[in-house]
This record gives C-alpha cells, sequence and structure tokens, in this order.
C-alpha cells in the first residue's frame, strides 16, 4: 500500500473536526480515514502553537544569527577533521617531521589553525621556518676559480662581478652563490674606498662641449675621451695618460712620464691613432686642463682631422668614464702604498691595462665583457 500524500490544508481541516466541531477522534478518523496517532499528533501539535506567543524580530533575528554561528562551526570542525586526517596521512608515510608538514601545506590551511589543532607553539614553527636549508658544500674545483679569479682582480671583485667572471667559465652562477661562495672561500674585497667629485663651478669657453654626456656612440672610433691621473711612487709623482674608446670603454691609447705636460697627452694620443687609425672626424673629448688646452696639442688634433670637445668648467661628470676608469685603477689596482719608483709604477699599470682591463676586467658598460672582447664580438 503506498503511503499517502498528506497536505498541510488536509492536515488542518482534519484538527478543526475535532476542536472547533467537537468531533471526538473515532468519529473524525472514521469520517477522514486516517489513523488515531496521526490525528492525535497533528492537534498537540496546534495546540503548543497556539499556547506558544508569536516571536518578536529581536528573537527571530537572534534566532538566525544563532544559525549563522552554528553552520559555520560546523564548518570549522569539518575543516579541522580534514586537517587532522590530512597530518595523520602524511606522518604515516614518513613525508617529514611535524614542523616540515605544516610548512608544506601552509597555502592550503592558515599555520594559526594548524598549530592549534597539533598543540605547537606557533614561535617553535616560525623559528623553524626562518632556518635555512644548509648548503651543500662547495666542489674544490668551483673554490679554486673563485679564488683565482679574486687574486687576478687583486681582490677588487664583488659578488656581481665575480658571478659574471664564473658565467664566463661555464659556471651557472647567480650572484647571491657568488657572495657564498666568496664568503666560504673567506674571500673578501680588499679596498673600498669613497670617491667624491666637485662640484662644477663655472662654466669656461674653451672648446664647446659636443659631447654633452653621450657616452654611447654607436660604433667605435667614433668618440674618444681623455684625461691624465697621478701616480704615488716613492721616487715621486708619476703621471698617466689615457685614450679610451667610449664604445667598449676600451683604453686604445696610454702613455706615462714625470710631468704633466702636453708631451704626455701627445704621446698617448699618437699611441691610440698608430693602434686605431681612426678616419676623419673622430670626437676627442676632455676636461679643460691646460695641456689640452694648449696650442700645441690643439693643432695636433687639426692636423689629423679630429674634432675637440672639452667638459665645462670643474665638472668632472662631462668626462665621467674616464674617471670612472682611473678610480678602478686605483681602488682595485694601485696598492695604498704607491709603488718604489716609477719604472715598477708604469709596469704594472701596463700591465693592468693592456692585459687585464682591456681582455679580462669585465665592465658592465660593455655588455658584461672585457672591452676587447666586446670590440671582438661586432666581427
Amino acid at each position: 500500500m503506498s503511503r499517502r500524500n498528506i497536505t498541510d490544508e488536509f492536515r488542518a481541516e482534519a484538527v478543526q473536526l475535532v476542536v472547533a466541531q467537537g468531533y471526538s477522534f473515532a468519529r473524525a478518523c472514521e469520517a477522514l480515514g486516517i489513523g488515531d496517532t496521526a490525528l492525535r499528533r497533528w492537534v498537540a501539535q496546534w495546540r503548543a502553537e497556539q499556547a506558544e506567543p508569536p516571536r518578536t524580530e529581536v528573537q527571530l533575528k537572534a534566532d538566525q544569527r544563532r544559525i549563522r554561528e552554528l553552520e559555520a562551526r560546523v564548518t570549522e570542525l569539518e575543516r579541522e577533521r580534514e586537517i587532522l586526517k590530512k597530518f595523520h596521512g602524511l606522518l604515516r608515510q614518513g613525508t617529514g617531521s611535524l614542523l616540515e608538514v605544516i610548512r608544506s601545506l601552509k597555502k592550503a590551511w592558515p599555520v594559526s589553525v594548524m598549530c592549534r589543532l597539533l598543540k605547537v607553539p606557533r614561535s617553535s614553527y616560525y623559528t623553524f621556518a626562518a632556518r635555512r636549508p644548509a648548503r651543500a658544500a662547495a666542489s674544490p674545483a668551483l673554490l679554486r676559480a673563485v679564488r683565482e679569479i679574486h687574486n687576478e682582480s687583486r681582490g677588487s671583485y664583488g659578488s656581481r662581478r665575480m658571478a659574471q667572471a664564473l658565467q664566463h667559465q661555464g659556471h651557472a652562477i647567480g650572484r647571491y652563490r657568488a657572495r657564498s661562495l666568496m664568503r666560504e672561500a673567506q674571500l673578501a674585497v680588499t679596498r673600498r674606498r669613497t670617491h667624491r667629485y666637485r662640484r662644477a663651478d663655472g662654466e669656461a669657453l674653451v672648446a664647446p662641449n659636443l659631447l654633452e654626456r653621450r657616452f654611447q656612440p654607436p660604433a667605435i672610433n667614433q668618440v674618444w675621451a681623455g684625461d691624465i691621473t697621478y701616480v704615488r711612487t716613492l721616487q715621486g709623482w708619476s703621471y698617466l695618460a689615457i685614450v679610451m674608446d667610449l664604445y667598449s670603454r676600451r683604453i686604445v691609447g696610454w702613455a706615462f712620464a714625470l710631468l704633466p705636460d702636453t708631451v704626455l697627452v701627445i704621446r698617448a694620443l699618437q699611441r691610440a691613432r698608430e693602434h686605431r687609425r681612426p678616419p676623419p672626424g673622430l670626437m676627442f673629448h676632455s676636461d679643460q686642463g691646460c695641456q689640452y688646452t694648449s696650442a700645441h696639442f690643439v693643432n695636433e688634433l687639426k692636423a689629423n682631422g679630429i674634432i675637440q670637445s672639452m667638459s665645462r668648467k670643474g665638472n668632472c661628470w662631462d668626462n665621467a668614464p674616464v674617471e670612472r676608469f682611473f678610480r678602478s685603477l686605483k681602488n682595485e689596482w694601485i696598492d695604498e702604498k704607491g709603488y718604489p719608483d716609477h719604472a715598477q709604477a708604469e709596469r704594472d699599470i701596463g700591465a693592468y691595462i693592456d692585459n687585464f682591463y682591456n681582455y679580462r676586467r669585465i665592465h658592465s658598460a660593455a655588455g658584461g665583457l672585457p672591452p676587447a672582447r666586446c670590440e671582438a664580438s661586432l666581427f
């Protein structure tokens, strides 16, 4: 026998036969064809509802709030059950310690919830998470390469250039790994002196500043720059004049002497011309030193079809690449005590320019290559 589908309206009519029309339960059941137990239950429910006063809006809102709280609690309990189930499975598999499992699941659930459920102090977890994983010791060959580069550069390479030098040797090394290797090899940059340029003090109308700090010409032998610096020796001061090709930052000519005169800068320029043989229209940029403003030097430029450009008075930034070379030379190569004599100074600085700087020193302005290799890549 199929079960009857009793509607709310039918139930209400059955209750009214008893409470409103005075039917007995037996007579009402017989008239409607329903069971005595069901009718008695419906009547009892109706009388209970009639006895209870209607709920106010505040009470209804409180009920709704309580329902939401219970639903949230049920959701929280289900999440906690899922977390514990997951931890039980991972720990049984032996995938790691309790703290390691928390770290592996921190993207799935909040660390605070997992620590509370597992009764692990959060401070213990964060102390564990802050530890750096132990790195395997570097191979002896890699450390040996780091020490060789350090010695070759006279301790001037920091982590950035060290990483580039190792990459050129075929090692897949980043800057921070290079820093760790230097620390493991107990190496540090030997000299890190500060350097300050003095501010420009007015203009000097000697030759126009045609370069205007455009330090990246499109090709070689288009813009050269030069300057003079002093070198300390126990016999007195020595002086170095250089000529730099701004495209690659290569030193294309240099000269060494005991006097900082016009002859010195002309010798450096002649060596550069003999080495490069530039076409007419080359620009030569320098500061307003008396060597470069002398009639002898100006005539040398004109005789070879070279256009002269000069920095503004006292403004070293207008010739920054050359100033940066001198800073690298003195910070990276020359000992703070200087040289014992002029001959030793010339030999050592010549080795720096012709061997290390041009061919092996990594230069950021040359695309992370030594200047000579940067030029070789053009052909």
